[in-house]
């Protein structure tokens, strides 16, 4: 169900994505030409798991732009790339966010930097935002967690 701001047209200027909320699930701000921004949250009910991805560089870019995030499950593969240029006068966020389903595990996570360097991280639980640092892995604790991932 949509809500009413969606129900009355808009001349739109520029759209981006991102989780507002870190609740998991991506919600979307819109601009209008001469008019206030909209944003219109996720609030649906999501039962199912996600991973995000930050990305931080140190002989890449700091941002990790052009890294490739690669998810090896059972299924297959779920990859997405660093960007950024997303929309005309917006941009969205730079965390890659995964949808996951039931998964609560991801048994392997490769990160391609653009200089080469790949780091690998086994075991990693859903529902949680994770960092990589180029060169070094898991970087950032879980909230509420007292050491990394292994």
């Amino acid at each position: 169900m949509v809500g009413p701001s969606l129900k009355i047209p808009k001349v739109g200027r520029g759209a981006a994505y991102g989780d507002m909320d870190n609740d998991g699930d991506l919600d979307l701000l819109v601009t209008t030409n001469g008019g206030p921004a909209y944003l219109w949250r996720n609030e649906g009910g999501n039962t199912n798991r996600y991973l995000r991805v930050k990305t931080v560089g140190t002989k890449s870019n700091r941002d990790g732009i052009g890294a490739v995030v690669r998810l090896k499950l059972r299924e297959g593969t779920a990859w997405q790339q660093v960007k950024s240029g997303s929309s005309y006068c917006s941009q969205n966020e730079l965390p890659l966010t995964f949808g996951l389903g039931k998964l609560d595990k991801i048994p392997l996570i490769e990160v391609v930097w653009p200089s080469g360097i790949v780091d690998k991280l086994t075991n990693v639980a859903s529902n949680q935002t994770i960092t990589v640092k180029e060169g070094m892995g898991l970087w950032a604790l879980p909230p509420g967690s007292s050491k990394p991932h292994d």
